[in-house]
């Protein structure tokens, strides 16, 4: 609600022509009950889904609905920090343009929960480099929760709805445009996430994603990520072997600590690593 208040506010204050649309994807009914008065508000479209369409789909429904010919989707687990974020995406559109990523940020301190400390370690430090460091690698920094895309680029290339599971979705698709002969301009404009989840829960979900990455690796989607990078080289020096062994030594020990209150990213990358492996050799 109050993402869509702040979106509402500047979009009237800079005095230009928008929509909101706004699909419940199926949320709890005290959520819905909260939003629905989003609907009387000028400009907002609300609209309660009876199903769970799933990232992908509901994301094309949002374009195939939309009216006008720039379109900035931003997940609903976002908060706008600054009082010029529309402003900033308007100005960067003067300029030609295909795909603009404003990026992501995560709150300056700490979540009160220790249960929540490895997410926001991890987002604060490896999710929101600044836009001259994702320009180099705008596949790999690339996320689908704030971006802006022309209509007639987001219609000929929909949201994959095959595309199941969790993780590395985002990857996949800024990969294909790129292929395609788009340009992904990074924006320093990021929304704040707040979803942080528990480590247990962010441990399962990496667990998850990577299972994903091998997935999309194994039909040729998916390439240059640095888990595959780090595979090939280790693999290419003859030690990978040896490398899933000790890994696989020393792995409660680091799960241990990534579940403490002062996780070590290095030790998450090893989990991260191992995972992959793992999944590769099967």
């Amino acid at each position: 609600m109050s993402l869509v208040k702040a979106l509402y506010q500047q979009c009237r204050k800079l005095k230009i022509d928008y929509e909101i649309l706004c699909f419940d994807d199926l949320s709890k009914e005290s959520i819905r009950s909260e939003n629905r008065h989003l609907g009387s508000l000028f400009n907002i479209n609300y609209m309660e889904l009876s199903e769970n369409l799933g990232r992908s789909k509901i994301r094309n429904w949002l374009a195939k609905s939309a009216r006008y010919d720039n379109l900035l989707f931003i997940d609903c687990d976002s908060k706008i920090t600054r009082k010029d974020f529309i402003k900033k995406y308007i100005s960067a559109i003067e300029n030609p343009y295909d795909i603009i990523h404003g990026g992501r940020e995560y709150s300056p301190s700490p979540p009160r929960a220790k249960s929540k400390r490895l997410h926001w370690k991890y987002g604060t430090k490896r999710e929101c480099p600044p836009a001259k460091k994702r320009t180099k690698h705008p596949h790999r920094y690339f996320h689908s929760n704030n971006f802006l895309i022309r209509k007639n680029i987001i219609k000929k290339f929909p949201f994959d709805e095959q595309l199941l599971g969790y993780g590395y979705e985002d990857l996949v698709m800024a990969q294909h445009l790129l292929s395609e002969g788009y340009n992904i301009l990074a924006l320093d404009n990021p929304v704040r996430h707040l979803g942080i989840e528990k480590n247990d829960v962010f441990l399962k979900k990496t667990v998850e994603s990577i299972q994903n990455l091998v997935r999309f690796e194994s039909r040729g989607l998916l390439k240059d990520t640095r888990l595959q990078e780090l595979h090939s080289r280790l693999d290419r020096y003859g030690i990978l072997h040896r490398t899933q062994q000790y890994l696989a030594k020393n792995m409660s020990k680091y799960e241990a600590n990534l579940r403490s209150e002062n996780p070590k990213l290095y030790q998450f990358d090893a989990f991260k690593l191992y995972h992959y492996i793992h999944e590769k050799s099967h």
